[in-house]
Formats: C-alpha cells, sequence, structure tokens
C-alpha cells in the first residue's frame, strides 16, 4: 500500500514539474519572441530564423500543455501563440506595437490560467 501512495505522490509531483516547466518555457519563448519583434528597427529586416525559433519553441510547448493542462490553459496558450503570429506580421511602427500590447494582454491572460491550474491563486 505504501508503494501505491509513493507512486502516485511522485507521479503528481512530476505532473506538477512537468506543467510549470511548460509553462515557464512558453512564457519565455513569447517574451523572446515579443523582443525580436520589438527591437528590430523600421529600416532593418526582422530577424526570421530568431523568430521563427521562439514561435516554434512556443508551439512544441503548447503541445506539452495540451497534455498536461485543462482547456481554458490551452484556449489561453493558443490565444497567445495567434497574437504573436500577428505581431510577427505587422508592418513596423504603430501596427506593430498594438499587436505587442494585444500579446502582452494574452500573456498576462495565460499567466492567470497557469497560476488557476497549478492552484497559485
Amino acid at each position: 500500500m505504501t508503494t501505491l501512495v509513493g507512486g502516485r505522490r511522485e507521479h503528481r509531483r512530476w505532473a506538477r514539474e512537468s506543467l510549470t516547466d511548460a509553462f515557464v518555457a512558453f512564457l519565455e519563448a513569447s517574451w523572446a519572441h515579443s523582443d525580436i519583434v520589438r527591437y528590430t528597427p523600421a529600416e532593418q529586416p526582422l530577424d526570421i530564423e530568431a523568430a521563427q525559433a521562439c514561435y516554434a519553441e512556443m508551439r512544441s510547448q503548447l503541445t506539452r500543455l495540451r497534455l498536461l493542462a485543462s482547456g481554458d490553459v490551452l484556449r489561453a496558450g493558443e490565444d497567445l501563440l495567434r497574437c504573436q503570429r500577428a505581431a510577427h506580421e505587422a508592418r513596423p511602427g504603430s501596427a506593430r506595437q498594438e499587436a505587442l500590447l494585444t500579446a502582452a494582454r494574452s500573456r498576462r491572460v495565460v499567466v492567470a490560467a497557469a497560476k488557476r491550474e497549478m492552484g497559485l491563486i
């Protein structure tokens, strides 16, 4: 019986740590993507490879979140992913800044969903 209870406890700990890792990696990739898009001067082309690498990392972590998190978290993550894509595709200037603000708001929704999922709020 002790082994069964210990096994469940270990499984829950693994799931919580995996979920935390996925949230952190997803959000870090989002912030990095925004930084690349934000700090590219209008007269210079975007660092497409770096931006795509961040976007790919977000997609990868979103797959992990699909396995570990609730539908609310998944929807918030998918929305943020779409916002990051819109920021990437927006023209430099006010359109890009507005897209980045939308992504920042969406990121806060993901953070709140993550905290709820983990029982922190």
